[in-house]
């Protein structure tokens, strides 16, 4: 049974682990820098993970499954396309600005993990269960006529590209706020795909619905 102490201690860990992945790479970081960082010896980190590739993706494995639960709540009754696309635009955009370290992790450290293990192949079908939100609601909005695309993969790239670049370059003491980055990003989105956008535009995320990543190093 854990401790108070083992949960604080694992808390800890990944919180330095988000930080240093997402600072340096999992590659340039050794789990004597994780010791370092929380002050226990390699032997106190390993107490808590059985290994630093276990530990990567358990991160990855629980921001993924954070996302696909903030997501499937969030598009919850709404139908139209256009309203789904405004809600997958600003709840990943708002994700990516409020979580920095962690999303930079889920985006750039898939390569980390051994390919075909099991740990591997649980991240990218989390990944694709994701990203079937954005498939579909494309698709929908083709054969409904409200979208205008030329290639449905190429936009679906671009756009959440577009949400995802956020953790790099948005902070909390810029000229914007989460929400007007939100709202600006659905608007450019929703002209991407050519859609109506009078009463989509008013469809923003429920920030209180994001996904909660505890581990996520306070902001600079």
């Amino acid at each position: 049974m854990k401790t108070a102490r083992d949960v604080d201690a694992g808390l800890r860990i990944r919180t330095a682990a988000v930080r240093l992945f997402a600072q340096q790479g999992y590659a340039a970081t050794s789990v004597r820098d994780l010791a370092r960082a929380v002050h226990l010896t390699n032997a106190g980190v390993y107490h808590h993970v059985s290994s630093k590739e276990a530990l990567l993706a358990g991160l990855m494995e629980a921001g993924h499954r954070g996302l696909i639960d903030s997501t499937r709540r969030m598009l919850g009754g709404v139908t139209d396309p256009p309203g789904r696309l405004a809600l997958l635009i600003g709840s990943l955009t708002a994700i990516h600005a409020l979580n920095p370290m962690t999303t930079r992790v889920m985006d750039g450290e898939l390569r980390s993990l051994t390919p075909g293990s099991t740990a591997h192949d649980e991240v990218i079908a989390l990944r694709d269960a994701y990203e079937d939100f954005w498939r579909h609601t494309l698709a929908d909005g083709l054969a409904a006529g409200v979208f205008r695309v030329a290639d449905q993969k190429l936009t679906r790239l671009a756009l959440m590209s577009m949400c995802t670049g956020t953790s790099e370059w948005y902070r909390p003491d810029g000229d914007s706020t989460p929400a007007q980055v939100c709202a600006e990003f659905v608007a450019i989105g929703l002209a991407a795909v050519r859609a109506p956008t009078s009463a989509a535009l008013s469809v923003l995320p429920d920030f209180s619905l994001l996904p909660d990543f505890p581990w996520e190093p306070p902001h600079a």
